[in-house]
């Protein structure tokens, strides 16, 4: 099996990011596994899932998959080629929530990010180790004010450090502000084009 090929493509919430993965996926392939980590734990979250959902080609396979991506990539990647998962930012808040509760909140240990960073770096490896195309999204977190509370804070930091490890292992990294996509970093040659 050969190199499989990593896509990273990030940006604040409603710049267009989810959108611009849809359309990279669409060129790639009319057959594309979607990897949906949300969670419709709300009524509000299960009105953005429909509303992505109905934007999606009816010709896409979805799997959901709120804890291990990978392993689904590894159960299929012999049937899809193209994969897109979105996003990351909900994959590292998953894992975070499921470690602490927001009250008792006051110091994250260093196991727990520790344990997510892991998460990610399977990731990573089940990618380089298969010959899918895996287009990830995720969200520029460490932009605004710094949150007032602990588990936010650790969640802003972790998301970080995944986004991170994620571009350095990317092959093509997009940043997408205001619907405008932006090439960071390009397989060609290793940089913006």
């Amino acid at each position: 099996m050969g190199k499989g090929h990593l896509i990273l493509v990030t940006g604040a919430a409603r710049s267009g990011k989810s959108s611009y993965a849809e359309y990279l996926a669409n060129l790639a392939s009319e057959e594309v596994a979607y990897l949906a980590t949300a969670q419709a734990l709300d009524e509000e979250m299960e009105e953005r899932i429909r509303l992505h959902t109905e934007r999606r080609s009816h010709t896409w396979q979805t799997f959901e998959e709120p804890f291990n991506p990978g392993k689904v990539i590894l159960n299929h990647y012999r049937e899809y080629k193209v994969w897109l998962l979105d996003c990351i930012t909900l994959l590292v808040a998953n894992h975070l929530l499921s470690k602490v509760q927001p009250q008792d909140a006051v110091f994250i240990s260093t196991e727990i990010e520790e344990f997510i960073t892991r998460e990610i770096e399977n990731l990573i490896n089940v990618v380089h180790t298969t010959d899918i195309t895996l287009i990830a999204v995720t969200n520029e977190v460490g932009w605004g004010l710094v949150p007032p509370d602990p588990l936010s804070r650790a969640y802003r930091d972790i998301v970080g450090r995944a986004n991170q490890k994620l571009a350095q292992a990317a092959d093509d990294v997009y940043l997408v502000t205001v619907g405008i996509p932006m090439k960071l970093k390009s397989a060609a040659n290793g940089s913006g084009s």
